[in-house]
Formats: structure tokens, C-alpha cells, sequence
């Protein structure tokens, strides 16, 4: 499917710009003016949580409402705890979005072509952190962010948090991730829970058809999975027998392929779309600015393997890269074609053996901001 074009042109990008949609084009950086006055307001919800210290938080932010979203994004405080990760819920699976640690918090960036985001019960983002082992217990920090304006179909909207949450550290069970936690992957399937605190008798609960969790360690669990199952954002509840318990909603949270050539990026979540994609096309590339630059992310949601090519049509270079199963990479676009200069007007294409989740991030390193947009597909 082709996604909705329109015509774009560079300028200096914030941390809440709003991305082009498809033009194979890096956004325009036109959010609503500082100060501007939203057609609507929308009430979100932070869930609260309770996890042991050096266990992980998944941060779930719902709309009371669902309501379409079609790009925007919050400042989340990072509380010194490490990010693992964020993921966005869209039912078409079109949203996607970057985001970048900034002294202290995490400035979220958003982009729904099809409006999708925002339109399910489920929680629209997450955002999971690993607190430090030393934290004391029974410390406490509200869960939530500031009021930021989105943009819908119809206009600008402001959403508000009048219910914040607050993650309490106790309890003695945490989830870190589920792998893999993304993607369409059959029956017989093994699936691992890691986490802290799990115990021979903790209980897994699912909504898919799989065995029983079987205890492996205190950081693991796994179960098969008895049907063929689209692993993205399946709620997953682990309980222990002294009452605690903690959800967590599956994405997939791929392997870096290797280390950024770029500082930002280092500092940056790529956040993929659901959606996959053998074929992509970044161009004809405009004028960059001063300290601009376009990067790429890839990432393999298959159960086997993927080889992923980049080429410049203009000089005809190709390079390639062997993506494991659940594995990514996001690099410079020119370190991608093996540090070749990219000039105004190049066309570079993406090409994959098997289909694969592909983002764009228009960086700019003097604004020490990221952008994401999405390629022609």
C-alpha cells in the first residue's frame, strides 16, 4: 500500500515535529505554533505499577477516549533510569515515531499516516525503563507528562493527564521484555519471559492459546506458543504468590546490528510500525541544513534471517546487510552505503529479501533534536 504523499521542505526540526507521511521525504517541521490555542482537549490515563528495585517498569499511557492521532508526541521523565524502549499501539499498525534522551527526559515523537493511533483501548504508547538495583524501596514517582499538543484530521488537540500514575518500588516481580515480542510467528514457537523475581510457581497469564509457562530462572520464563499468533502488543501478567503482579504488552525490541556512527543516534529509540515492507525509496533528497542529516532503521520481524540492500541510484552503489531474526540496525544513511556523500536530489533505495520494518529519522545535530518519517512504500 502507498502511503499518502504531500509536498514537503526541510527546516530546522524540534522535538515534537510533525513528520511528513510517505513522500519518501524527511518531514517539514510544521507543528502548531508555540502558544497556539487546540480545537479539543483529550484526557489520557497513566497506569500505575509496582516493581522490585533493578526490575523493569513499562510505562501505559491510554486515552479515556480513543480518538485518531495523526502525529505529536509528550516529554516523558527518565527518572535516571535506563530506557529499554518504546512502542506505539495502532490497530493498522501505520504508527511509528523516534525517540531521543535529552538531559533527563525522553522527548517522544509521533507519526500516523493513516490517523491510526489513538483509535484502541489498549494503551496508545509505552515506555519501558529499567530502575537502578540501589533504589530504595517503597520510593516512590509519578508516571505520567506534561500537556502536549497533538494533531487529529481536524486540527491540534491538547492532551492532558489529569490522572497520572505512580510507580511504587516493592513487590517482587518485574517483566523486561517478551521474545520475541513482535511479529507473526507460528505454533510451536518458543516465547521468553525475562524479567526478575520469577519463581518455579510464578503464574504466566495470556490471551493466546500456548503451554504452561515453564520456570527456567529467576530472570526467565518460557511457554510455546500452540497457534500461529501476531505477537505485537499481547498483555502478558505475571504473578507471584505474595500478591505481586505486573503486565506487560509484547513489542518487538530488536537486537542492534551493530553501534551508531553518530552520537544522537546512540541516544536514540527507534519506534517501527507495525507494518512490513520489502521495497522502500528515500528521495529525491532536498537541501539539507547545517548539522541535518537522514538516517535509516531497519528491522527484522521474521522467524528466519533477512538481507537487507541499500542502493544509490545515481552512482548505482550497493551495499547489504544480514539481519538475524528479531535483529535491527539504524545508522547515517550515507555509513549505511558505505560512507558515500549524498547530494541534493539522490534517490536511495531500500530492498529486503523478506519484509522488513523500516523507519526514517531526519537528525539534526545542532538542534540536538530527531524527527522520524517514513519512506515511499
Amino acid at each position: 500500500m502507498r502511503n499518502k504523499k504531500f509536498c514537503v521542505t526541510f527546516a530546522v526540526a524540534s522535538s515534537l515535529a510533525i513528520a511528513g507521511s510517505g513522500s519518501g521525504l524527511p518531514p517539514a517541521g510544521d507543528p502548531p505554533a508555540v502558544g497556539a490555542t487546540p480545537a479539543e482537549t483529550a484526557k489520557v490515563r497513566t497506569l500505575s505499577e509496582r516493581i522490585p528495585a533493578g526490575g523493569t517498569v513499562q510505562i501505559k499511557h491510554l486515552l479515556y477516549q480513543p480518538r485518531p492521532i495523526s502525529s505529536g508526541g509528550p516529554r516523558v521523565p527518565m527518572f535516571n533510569f535506563v530506557v529499554d524502549g518504546v512502542s506505539v499501539n495502532s490497530p493498522l499498525g501505520d504508527a511509528a515515531g523516534a525517540a531521543l534522551a535529552d538531559h533527563g527526559f525522553l522527548a517522544i515523537s509521533l507519526i500516523s499516516p493513516d490517523s491510526d493511533l489513538g483509535t484502541s483501548d489498549y494503551p496508545f504508547l509505552t515506555v519501558t525503563m529499567t530502575v537502578p538495583p540501589a533504589t530504595p524501596a517503597a520510593s516512590v514517582y509519578p508516571l505520567g507528562f506534561t500537556d502536549a499538543t497533538f494533531q487529529t484530521p481536524a486540527g491540534p488537540f491538547a492532551l492532558t493527564n489529569p490522572k497520572p500514575g505512580t510507580l511504587t518500588i516493592g513487590g517482587s516481580v518485574s517483566i523486561y521484555g517478551v521474545f520475541p515480542g513482535g511479529g507473526v510467528w507460528p505454533a510451536g514457537t518458543p516465547i521468553s519471559l525475562k524479567g526478575t523475581g520469577f519463581e518455579p510457581t510464578t503464574k504466566i497469564t495470556t490471551k493466546m492459546k500456548t503451554s504452561a509457562a515453564s520456570y527456567v530462572s529467576p530472570t526467565e520464563m518460557v511457554f510455546f506458543l500452540s497457534d500461529t499468533v501476531v505477537m505485537d502488543m499481547q498483555p502478558i501478567t505475571a504473578s507471584n504468590r505474595d500478591g505481586s503482579n505486573v503486565t506487560f504488552y509484547s513489542y518487538l525490541r530488536g537486537t542492534p546490528v551493530g553501534v551508531p556512527s553518530r552520537e544522537i543516534l546512540t541516544r536514540t529509540e527507534p519506534i517501527f510500525q507495525a507494518r512490513t515492507h520489502g521495497l522502500a525509496t528515500i528521495g529525491p533528497i532536498q537541501t539539507l541544513a547545517t548539522g541535518q542529516s537522514l538516517a535509516l532503521a531497519v528491522q527484522n520481524p521474521n522467524p528466519g534471517p533477512v538481507v537487507v540492500s541499500f542502493h544509490h541510484q545515481r552512482s548505482g552503489a550497493t551495499t547489504s546487510v544480514w539481519l538475524p531474526p528479531s535483529g535491527r540496525i539504524m545508522d547515517d544513511l550515507s555509513a549505511l552505503l558505505g560512507g558515500l556523500h549524498l547530494n541534493t536530489g539522490d534517490v536511495v533505495t531500500i530492498n529486503a529479501t523478506s519484509g522488513v520494518q523500516i523507519l526514517g529519522i531526519l537528525v539534526n545535530e545542532t538542534a540536538n533534536t530527531i524527527a522520524p518519517f517514513l519512506p515511499e512504500f
